[in-house]
């Protein structure tokens, strides 16, 4: 983390200038084995990983000249424009199939037992697949990301045509395909652009989308049922996947036009070739470097053979299962079990939820760039998590004490953008393994929840779901505790670079 005192990385370290920024450059100077160009390189990455003079309300860092904060205003527009939309789309999806089950699909086609959790589990198998292949294919081809965004589009809209479970559970699987992609190419992304101190709120705005996205689907799905039901001889749930569908794929054509991709091979008019060159040179001035390309099972050995890998992937894994009841629907359930709303109105409550966790997003990602540390929020967001949702764990609560941790419960899912931004400063200096672990950190926690929530989250069991928020607690401290072993492991590994750059 950026503790340790270092010179601020908007100004150059004497040691990385002219050899450190040719990364960017020239890729023969990125692939030079030379002691001295390794610790110059070196050395450039843990002066950006240091601290940068700035206020906690500041959008630019005192060193940042007028160029750079142009360049920031127009790299602000260009990705997170295009991220948010795409995230909002897509969770506007995962929490349309939710609304639709209890909104009248599961009686019209006759769903019984588990098999709403097995769509999920369908869609989750096809996310986990698909997933390190199609980001590490998005590090290398510009055009993949809103590629994958017009085709999960267009297999959104075939939803609403659906006549039987193994129709819907095909259609899920080449969503979930498609989706894959989207949120560790766009970190990926943020992380070839942004230093340290300017990640933690870009990636912030970037998931604030999916509070805004899981508020949208309760506010469309409430309105849609009300409105539509019946229109054109089609059911309210069926409607709700053509409305998705057609703010998918206009999103998807944006991005074509406006998404600028990552420096090292940017074609958008809408920089000029100074700025590119800049936005190159910020990054080789902090120790990013462009891909390089794959060499076999050299790269596979380089990639495993660093404590990245391990380390990131066992830190993710707790976070992910300490956060299942705000994404699995469960809360949701545990309203409509009250019988005192009807279906418009359970839609409506369900948005409580994602809309305060909005909150949650945006502080602990503002906070994070203005401490410039990350484990103390989420080691703190634990603890908090830990004792509010004992609201359920002890089900004969008091109602308003489980109103409360549904209504705070997506604080969990928000430290996201402190988890993905830690893992793109742990991997700057090696840009296919960067892409590859964020995409890693993903995909193996879902190919756990392919089958945990069966074991866990059984939908017969709603809503007490006694097993899942027992399990959901033992990862919140698990996930407290790989947090800071994560922190110890990363400070003592920018001592040793100091150390072996000096």
């Amino acid at each position: 983390m950026a503790s340790i005192a270092l010179e601020p990385a908007g100004t150059a370290v004497a040691a990385a200038t002219t050899k450190s920024e040719t990364p960017y450059t020239s890729l023969a100077e990125a692939n030079d084995s030379d002691q001295e160009h390794q610790n110059q390189d070196r050395a450039a990455y843990v002066a950006g990983r240091g601290r940068v003079k700035r206020r906690w309300y500041q959008w630019y860092a005192d060193t940042d000249s007028r160029a750079e904060r142009k360049l920031l205003v127009k790299m602000d527009l260009l990705i997170l424009t295009y991220a948010f939309l795409g995230f909002w789309a897509k969770y506007i999806d995962n929490g349309n199939l939710t609304n639709a089950y209890v909104s009248g699909m599961k009686e019209d086609l006759g769903f019984n037992g588990n098999q709403l959790v097995q769509l999920q589990t369908i869609y989750t198998v096809a996310y986990t697949v698909f997933m390190i292949p199609l980001t590490l294919l998005a590090a290398k081809y510009r055009f993949v990301i809103p590629a994958c965004d017009l085709l999960w589009g267009i297999f959104t809209l075939l939803q609403y045509r659906v006549t039987s479970f193994g129709e819907l559970a095909a259609y899920r699987f080449m969503v979930g395909a498609f989706e894959s992609v989207y949120f560790t190419s766009i970190h990926y992304v943020l992380g070839s652009w942004y230093r340290s101190d300017e990640l933690g709120r870009r990636a912030g705005i970037f998931y604030l989308s999916t509070g805004v996205g899981l508020m949208s689907t309760g506010f469309m799905a409430s309105g849609v049922v009300l409105h539509l039901d019946g229109v054109h001889g089609l059911a309210g749930w069926r409607w709700l996947f053509i409305v998705c569908s057609v703010a998918t794929i206009p999103i998807a054509l944006i991005g074509f036009i406006l998404f600028p991709s990552t420096p090292d091979k940017t074609k958008t008019w809408f920089l000029t070739k100074e700025e590119k060159d800049l936005a190159r040179h910020r990054m080789a001035r902090i120790g990013g470097k462009p891909p390089t390309g794959f060499s076999g099972w050299n790269t596979i050995r380089r990639f495993f053979g660093r404590w990245h890998f391990w380390a990131l992937v066992l830190f993710q894994l707790p976070w992910g299962w300490s956060s299942s009841a705000s994404s699995n629907g469960a809360y949701t359930l545990w309203i409509k079990s009250l019988k005192k709303y009807d279906t418009s109105e359970v839609n409506l409550l369900s948005t409580i939820n994602p809309g305060v966790g909005i909150f949650f997003v945006w502080f602990y990602s503002f906070l994070s760039d203005a401490l410039q540390t990350r484990m103390p929020i989420i080691v703190g967001q634990c603890l908090f998590q830990f004792v509010m949702q004992f609201a359920f764990v002890i089900w004969k609560s008091p109602t308003t004490y489980k109103w409360a941790a549904l209504s705070t419960g997506y604080g969990q899912v928000g430290v996201s953008p402190l988890v993905y931004s830690w893992a793109n400063e742990i991997c700057r200096e090696d840009a296919e393994e960067r892409a590859f672990v964020i995409g890693s950190m993903l995909a193996i926690s879902n190919a756990f929840s392919a089958w945990i929530p069966l074991l866990v989250w059984a939908t017969k069991e709603a809503p007490r779901y006694q097993k899942g928020y027992i399990f959901s607690q033992v990862n919140i401290v698990l996930f407290a505790f790989t947090t800071i072993a994560l922190w110890w492991w990363d400070r003592r590994d920018q001592r040793r670079a100091l150390a072996k750059s000096a």
